[in-house]
């Protein structure tokens, strides 16, 4: 779907956010930002600045915007099964790759830290 700028000028109303805090969020400038909704700037900004407003409340929708619906109780415990498996296989991985530290692994055959 093509998101026009329009739709970014009004996610943002919607939101109540000011041009500068979108921006600061965005990693861009106010200037950026006003081109952005009112004529196309370059696709990974503009793709940015999106993610941005998503991330704040809003959905992207044919031709509009709304309010982004919130989670379902369903969604909310898979996606807590999802980091929960996520936590307990990083921490496996971990424990398996420590190595106790020696002088070897420190410092090289002059004595010089590596």
């Amino acid at each position: 779907m093509i998101i026009k700028p329009e739709q970014v000028r009004a996610a943002r109303a919607m939101l109540g956010l000011e041009q500068q805090t979108v921006a600061d969020r965005a990693g861009i400038s106010v200037a950026t930002l006003r081109r952005a909704e009112t004529a196309h700037v370059v696709e990974g900004t503009f793709r940015t600045i999106t993610a941005v407003l998503e991330r704040a409340g809003v959905e992207f929708i044919p031709d509009g915007v709304r309010r982004r619906q919130g989670r379902t109780a369903e969604e909310i415990a898979e996606r807590m099964r999802i980091i929960e498996e996520l936590t307990t296989s990083t921490a496996a991985a971990q424990a398996k790759q420590r190595h106790p530290w020696t002088e070897d692994t420190l410092y090289d055959e002059n004595g010089l830290p590596r």
